[in-house]
């Protein structure tokens, strides 16, 4: 104060306070003091007032000259100067205002106002004080001494960024046993703070408003604010610090007491609650979210004590932790209040710990430990610490796992190197009654994120220990799902790897997705039960291998049972599941199993979720009978809150002879050997099965998905001998004979489209008497509609080599109900249509047209067995109404305007009525005669030649008047006589055979019998006849005679029989005219023509063999024989 006497004060208008603003001025009732009567003593009473008036006029002149500022601007200037010299040449000091005021009874307040001190080179500030006050002593000011009595600095804030760095930290060079040096060092740093407070007589410092901000993790800013900071002195040899702060608003207190005596601190106590380790432990995302860390407030009690006199040092710290979190990868675990105390043993030089509740979740990890100086323990060269920890009777018991916990004990040992930052426990061992498990951890820490490294091994270990001491942050899905999905079971060979090199980007908001090279985790597992996927029941006894790499798991399973609550089971014989991204969201799993079973445990398999397949098709397992493997692959969504897309999956069945005991689309399937397989929108079967008793293939589809468009489709197919053809087509026995290729499509319920191949089978159509044989090519398609028992059969299409046929048919039940075929070309000439009608006794066949082959037909007639049919034609009866224009038969005649009915009723023809025209312009007319005691049947023509060409019965005849009757006899045979008159034989080479042939010893033929050239190339005749009996496919004739001018016949035997032989004989006469005239010669007529119709001169024949080329046979002694004689070498 003496530096600024005699100096010039100037007050300023702002110091100038009218009297009504001030305090006193502003009271709601002022005391009004009035005057009072003087006493007898006034006099004296006025000299002590005068003397007091003066005394409070000077104190009052003193206290206006320095509340009204004239000292401000003197003391103003020399406090920066002040605080420059104080700073040095690198930091400038600022000062808006420095005012002298009085501080209360306490005495007077020196006071500076927004000081900053501002760093020169880049004129940014590195700290500011709202206002630092200094309270004087004035008892000290009036004996001329400067005494300190208190100390108030009020909002000061530092920016660390700016504050002069020092040399970092070495701690190679630190020791744990050079701990009681340090404890000497801060006790000492405490007596120098002592003496400074006691030397200048300060009874308190007081700090109001203090704030710094510094880079926290990930560069995140942190604000340390101090409220307030009292260092207080109480003069009993005690100082106390107390204060409370705020950590990024989070509020804690200071509380300590250090215990002085004889100049320096012998105790340090005391605690600091409440510090938010969050700020320093936490890394976030970038939305905010939490990512790794630890988020707790701890406080630390502290205990030191130097020594002294004998008095053994002490120094420990004792740190609780409040209920919090650990968080891994974003995956918070619970902490629980825990403690931890700290206590360095000056006699072994460590630092020792332990621990007694410390608890993460409902797990519990009691603990003891120490560090120790590194060489003292080992070998290695370099300095470092080691340190040692042991758990006892520790519990692990994930709260995300319902394993039962499980008590271990555990040692971990391992050092760190501060100069190479490298920290490794070579040794961690865990030992519990659910097996053992060892491992090693590896740090190295760089200018950039560390290197990781961590192994851990065991040979035998229960699943339910795997799940416990997995820890929660490393592969949490692969962990989550083996915590959800396997129980029971011991694994061997467990392994788990993990790496990170260094400088592995972690950047925070990022999860860690760590690759193949990074993360291997293996293990083998026997005896578990396993989870596999949606409602499938669990499988037992489950074998296999657990692979996880990076973001990939996977699970070779080689064994297992699974049992349904039906009691039924099926046994996996190998498979695979798989979560082939573990950090994809929505997370998604791929399903490839291998099952065997029954066929209604297997079909039971397929009700399940995310298969659920069997419902859809109104199959039950009970249905299903036989044994089935299946192979099923899905790919389906792990956790539904991820909200993941419908599952794929497929379901192939194997069946190895399976009854299905419930029709198939109509059909009763067993046996069936093929595959089913199913996915979530249809199923397909092909198989080959007993299809209504038939082996047939199989091919059906079937919707599981009715939403997806897949219609129900059926296809049957196979080769269909007589038998199988009977069971599934009944029916066609007539038709149909040898073996056809059939295939029958179906979609839905809607019409079935048949194809068959007929190649290999004769068919017959018995209405119009056409047979294809077997060997000549053919083709059926059709599409059928079955309803109310009525099939309705459309678009039909018979097609082969040189015939087809298009219509649409009914059929009732089996039989046939109605035909109607618009196109009926059956050979090369047919163009007719045809119409088949049923009736109550049988059926109606109309056909009409421009043209009609009836080789076939009339090839049938003559293998045909009788006048009654066989089979079903004997059973029904047949009306046939036909109109042509044209009709070809045999040997290139035709018929012209042919109009033809025909029927028959009770297995006997009922009606005839032909009428024809032929090519030589001669009318055909047959026609059955009715009204007798039997039926005839008659048939006339004009061209006789032309209709046995037509007939194909001879081909040599010409021209002739037909005239053929005949009736029905016995044994379904028709009899009766064929009557033609003025024909003639035309190339005939067997005539030319008889009479040129040479016979006998001197080898003369008829020619020289009669000692001419008999001219038979066209032979006239003027009559034939014979009595004919048909039946039985036979066609025999008796007293058969030809009459001609130039050769005459006799002729008996059998013209064809059913098996196409012929066996005929006669006499053959030339000269037939002259010849004949020996028999009409009375009594020589006998003995020399031998009969009305027989000459003098003949000669007997045989014709046997095939019908088509029958050999001839002549007896040549029959030439020289007249007459009567000739029946001696007639042939019998």
């Amino acid at each position: 104060m003496g530096e600024i006497r005699g100096e010039k004060v100037v007050f300023r208008r702002k110091d100038i306070v009218p009297l009504h603003e001030l305090p006193s001025a502003q009271a709601h009732e002022p005391i009004v003091l009035h005057a009072v009567d003087a006493s007898r003593f006034g006099i004296f009473w006025r000299i002590v007032a005068a003397t007091v008036a003066l005394v409070l006029f000077l104190g009052a002149g003193i206290v206006g000259l320095v509340e009204t500022g004239i000292f401000d601007s003197t003391l103003n200037a020399r406090a920066v100067t002040a605080l420059n010299q104080a700073l040095g040449p690198r930091y400038r000091a600022s000062v808006d205002h420095t005012v002298l005021r009085l501080a209360g009874f306490s005495g007077f307040a020196l006071k500076a106002e927004n000081a900053r001190i501002i760093e020169v080179a880049s004129e940014k500030e590195l700290a500011t004080t709202a206002s630092v006050g200094i309270v004087l002593d004035p008892f000290a000011l009036v004996s001329g001494r400067i005494a300190v009595s208190r100390l108030d600095v009020d909002g000061v804030t530092f920016n660390a960024a700016l504050l002069p760095k020092s040399k970092p930290l070495d701690l190679s060079a630190v020791r744990i046993s050079d701990v009681p040096d340090y404890l000497s060092t801060a006790f000492e740093r405490l007596d120098g703070l002592d003496r400074l407070v006691d030397a200048n007589r300060m009874q308190a410092v007081t700090l109001s408003d203090l704030g710094a901000t510094f880079a926290g993790p990930g560069g995140k800013p942190v604000t340390l604010a101090i409220a307030n900071l009292k260092f207080s002195h109480t003069g009993d040899g005690v100082m106390s610090i107390e204060g409370a702060f705020t950590l990024d608003g989070n509020e804690g207190e200071i509380d300590l007491t250090a215990r002085t005596g004889g100049g320096i601190a012998h105790t340090i106590d005391g605690e600091v609650r409440n510090i938010a380790l969050g700020n320093f432990f936490l890394s976030h995302t970038a939305e905010g979210e939490v990512h790794a860390g630890l988020d707790t407030s701890a406080d630390i009690a502290v205990h030191a004590r130097r020594e002294a006199d004998g008095t053994a040092p002490q120094l420990a710290l004792d740190v609780k932790l409040a209920a919090g979190a650990v968080y891994g990868d974003g995956i918070a675990a619970e902490l629980r209040p825990s403690s931890l105390k700290a206590t360095y043993n000056f006699a072994k030089g460590t630092i020792e710990l332990a621990s007694s509740d410390a608890s993460v979740g409902q797990s519990q990890f009691p603990f003891t430990g120490g560090l120790i100086d590194l060489d003292r323990v080992s070998d290695k060269r370099d300095p470092g610490f080691a340190i040692d920890l042991v758990f006892r009777d520790a519990i692990s018991h994930p709260v995300d796992s319902s394993e039962a916990p499980i008590r271990f004990d555990a040692k971990v040992s391992g050092y760190y190197l501060p100069k190479a930052r490298r920290l490794a426990f070579e040794e961690m061992a865990v030992s519990s009654e659910k097996g053992n498990v060892a491992g090693s951890l590896a740090m190295r820490f760089g200018d950039r994120e560390p290197e990781v490294s961590f192994v851990m091994i065991a040979s035998e270990l229960q699943s339910a220990a795997v799940k416990q001491f997995w820890p929660f942050w490393m592969g949490r899905t692969a962990r989550n799902w083996v915590i959800k999905n396997i129980y029971g079971g011991t694994v061997t060979n467990g392994r788990i790897e993990f790496y990170l090199a260094e400088g592995r980007p972690r950047e925070p908001g990022v999860p860690m997705h760590l690759n193949a090279d990074e993360l291997k985790i293996d293990f083998d597992i026997e005896g578990a039960r396993m989870n596999v996927a949606g409602d499938i029941p669990p499988l037992r006894d489950t074998s296999g291998k657990f692979h996880l790499r990076g973001p990939r798991t996977e699970i070779e399973i080689a064994g297992g049972t699974a049992y349904f609550p039906s009691g039924r089971s099926v046994g996996l014989t190998g498979g695979t599941f798989v979560l082939p991204d573990n950090y994809a969201r929505p997370l998604m799993a791929d399903m490839d199993i291998n099952v065997e079973g029954d066929a209604d445990a297997v079909a039971e398999l397929v009700t399940y979720k995310p298969i659920r397949a069997l419902p859809a098709t109104g199959f039950v397992p009970e249905d299903f009978s036989g044994l089935v493997k299946a192979k099923v692959k899905a790919h389906f969504g792990v956790i539904s809150a991820h909200n993941p897309p419908p599952p794929e999956w497929t379901a192939a069945l194997t069946f190895d002879d399976v009854d299905v005991h419930k029709p198939v689309t109509g059909h009763a399937v067993s046996g069936l050997h093929g595959v089913l397989t199913i996915d979530p929108k249809q199923a397909d079967l092909d198989a080959r099965a007993n299809i209504d008793g038939v082996p047939l293939n199989i091919e059906l589809v079937e919707p599981v998905d009715k939403s997806a468009g897949a219609r129900r489709r059926t296809i049957l197919s196979g080769t269909l001998g007589n038998n199988d053809r009977r069971k599934l087509m009944p029916g066609l026995e007539d038709v149909l004979e040898g073996e056809i290729a059939i295939r029958q499509e179906q979609e839905g319920d809607g019409p079935r489209i048949v194809e068959a191949d007929l190649s290999g089978a004769a068919v017959s159509i018995p209405w119009i008497g056409w047979t294809k044989g077997a060997g000549i090519g053919g083709k059926v398609t059709l599409t059928a509609e079955t309803k109310d028992g009525i099939t309705r059969i459309s678009d039909f299409r018979f097609t082969g080599d040189g015939f087809n046929a298009a219509g649409d048919l009914v059929l009732r039940g089996a039989a046939l109900d109605s035909a109607n075929f618009s196109t009926v070309k059956l050979s090369a000439d047919d163009r007719f249509r045809l119409k088949v009608e049923r009736s109550k006794s049988g059926y109606a066949v109309t056909a009409d047209g421009e043209a009609a082959d009836v080789r076939q037909v009339l090839a049938r007639l003559k293998t045909a067995s009788g006048g009654k049919g066989a089979g079903n034609d004997a059973k029904q009866d047949i009306s046939v109404a036909a109109a042509f224009s044209r009709v070809t038969g045999f040997n290139g005649e035709n018929l012209s305007s042919v109009k033809f009915r025909y029927g028959t009723s009770m297995g006997r023809i009922s009606a005839l009525d032909l009428s024809a025209v032929t090519a030589s312009g001669a009318p055909v007319v047959g026609q059955l005669l009715t009204g007798g005691q039997s039926d005839i049947i008659q048939l006339t023509s004009g061209d006789a030649g032309s209709i046995a060409r037509f007939a194909d019965i001879y081909r040599h005849m010409r021209g002739g008047l037909l005239n053929v009757r005949l009736r029905e006899g016995g044994n379904n045979g028709w009899i009766g006589s064929v009557d033609i008159r003025n024909f003639a034989l035309v190339g005939e080479e067997r005539l030319r055979s008889l009479v040129s042939t040479p016979t006998g010893e001197g080898g003369r033929s008829l020619n020289d019998a009669v000692r001419r050239e008999i001219d038979v190339s066209a032979v006239k005749f003027s009559r034939g006849f014979a009595q004919v009996r048909a039946g039985g496919g036979s066609l025999q004739v008796d007293n058969g005679v030809v009459r001609g001018e130039m050769v005459g016949a006799t002729f008996q035997g059998t013209v064809r029989d059913a098996s196409g032989q012929t066996d005929m004989t006669g006499t053959f006469m030339p000269a037939y005219g002259l010849n004949r005239l020996f028999a009409e010669l009375p009594l020589i007529g006998i003995l020399l023509g031998n009969g009305n119709d027989r000459g003098l001169i003949g000669i007997t024949f045989k014709l046997s063999g095939a019908f088509d080329k029958p050999n001839l046979t002549i007896n040549p002694l029959s030439i020289i024989a007249p007459g009567v004689f000739r029946n001696i070498f007639e042939f019998q």
